[in-house]
């Protein structure tokens, strides 16, 4: 295998996680925090612990892609699985908000790994 595509896939996982996290974080505490404090008091625990959850991912992918791409994968898809139904969204898009920004990057970090040499 390419050293150099390999560094490339683990760059894309790195930067699309900042990125991605970065703007979820944005938008989350802009929008989230305040309708979820008022709507949602008793089902906020779960939801801000799967954040911290794949936020750790996060860390634990910069170092050791395997484990931090499982953890932002499986985390942001149960964020999200667990979003829509906390909120009783008639539509899968709530779903879709909550799960893009921790799963891809951790199909990149994983997408590194397993290309690695």
């Amino acid at each position: 295998m390419n050293k150099k595509a390999n560094v490339t896939w683990m760059w894309a996982a790195r930067i699309s996680a900042v990125v991605l996290i970065a703007l979820f974080l944005y938008h989350f505490f802009t929008q989230e925090v305040t309708r979820l404090e008022e709507e949602l008091s008793i089902e906020t625990g779960p939801v801000y612990f799967m954040i911290v959850s794949v936020f750790i991912g996060f860390i634990v992918g910069w170092f050791v892609e395997v484990v931090g791409g499982l953890i932002l994968t499986v985390g942001g898809l149960a964020l999200g699985v667990y979003a829509y139904m906390a909120t009783g969204a008639d539509t899968p898009m709530t779903a879709v908000i909550y799960t893009v920004p921790f799963a891809v990057p951790g199909f990149l970090f994983l997408v590194s790994w397993y290309r690695r040499d």
